[in-house]
């Protein structure tokens, strides 16, 4: 899922990256949003992910600790 965003991401940037036009300094408002809202699906997708892996590495060395509590 991670990777989805990240492309996601890269996708919009370089929509934003083509969407001025440098000799007559105009953007095209289409590519501009495009980009926009492509950036931002991509951003929340890969913070949502990441901030699920690290609940459940928390979860893992939660468990980890229990048991070597028991053991020893």
């Amino acid at each position: 899922m991670v990777k989805q965003g990240l492309f996601l991401l890269s996708i919009g940037c370089l929509l934003l990256l083509f969407s001025a036009n440098a000799k007559t300094g105009n953007y095209d408002i289409l590519n501009l949003t495009t980009a926009l809202v492509l950036i931002i699906v991509g951003t929340f997708i890969v913070f949502r992910e990441k901030k699920r892996n690290k609940t459940k590495k928390i979860g893992e060395f939660d468990g980890n600790s229990k048991k070597n509590e028991s053991a020893g």
